[in-house]
């Protein structure tokens, strides 16, 4: 399990740099990403769980942050963050 979780990290990292390197700004307002919604999903799943195990980070940090705890995680929060996790590798 420690594997995994360690893989779902690093994924997560490598996608997120990736993703801020290839940004540009775009013509028009733009739309939510699969990653955001990801995130806002893990974000409410998870909001029992990041205050004691991730607390005062940022909703992105904090998902990646839950990934180190994630044997301490509820199943509903547990699945929000192995989506947000898939979600970061598909950007």
């Amino acid at each position: 399990m420690k594997r995994t979780s360690l893989l779902l990290i690093a994924g997560f990292v490598a996608a997120a740099c990736a993703r801020a390197q290839t940004q540009s700004p775009p013509p028009q307002a733009p739309q939510p990403s699969g990653w955001e919604a990801a995130v806002k999903a893990a974000t409410e799943a998870c909001k029992g769980e990041t205050p004691k195990l991730c607390p005062g980070l940022s909703a992105d940090t904090a998902v990646a942050c839950l990934q180190t705890n994630i044997d301490k995680l509820t199943p509903s929060c547990k699945d929000a963050i192995v989506k947000a996790a898939k979600s970061a590798l598909s950007l």
